[in-house]
């Protein structure tokens, strides 16, 4: 019964990573139209519920809705900044949790497991005259079973990315 517990609760957790990187000196404020580069369909897509056109179109769509609201203009030629951004999701297993070790005082050979998925979405802005990155920013975490939950938070994951971004030009 503890077992079931600890997998419920290990699997109700969200661990997560939140890296955002300006480069000194740099702001997207200085910069007026983007373009965003368009997805390499040649990738091989393994968890096509989380990564699929549809998805990526609600991503292509807040990126653009959050550069926009900062005054950029989007201008597939000639743009000041180019747009990239991956996301990566992919199956786990942590093999770390065993039961035998923290349930039972007697010794036991079976492994105990927890499967789970990891998502990493970045997002990266080059300028395109020096081709130099402006600004990265970087969510990994463990995702919700349920896809339906990954789609509706796009646009929040966006805006919290760009956010960050923000506050770091801000405060180096």
């Amino acid at each position: 019964m503890i077992k079931w517990v600890l997998l419920l609760v290990l699997a109700g957790c969200k661990v997560s990573s939140f890296t955002t990187q300006v480069a000194p000196g740099s702001s997207l404020l200085n910069y007026h139209t983007f373009w965003l580069a368009p997805y390499n369909n040649q990738i091989n897509i393994t968890q096509p519920e989380y990564d699929n056109p549809e998805n990526r179109a609600l991503i292509d769509k807040a990126i653009r809705q959050e550069l926009t609201q900062l005054g950029m203009q989007e201008q597939p030629k000639n743009a000041e900044v180019r747009v990239i951004y991956n996301l990566l999701i992919r199956d786990r297993t942590d093999t770390r949790i065993d039961s035998a070790v923290v349930y039972k005082p007697w010794l036991d050979t079976k492994q105990d497991y927890f499967n789970y998925t990891e998502g990493a979405f970045t997002l990266i802005f080059i300028d395109e005259r020096t081709g130099a990155m402006i600004a990265q920013s970087q969510l990994a975490s463990i995702m919700d079973r349920d896809p339906k939950k990954f789609r509706s938070a796009i646009p929040r994951v966006v805006h919290l990315m760009m956010k960050r971004i923000k506050d770091e030009e801000k405060n180096p």
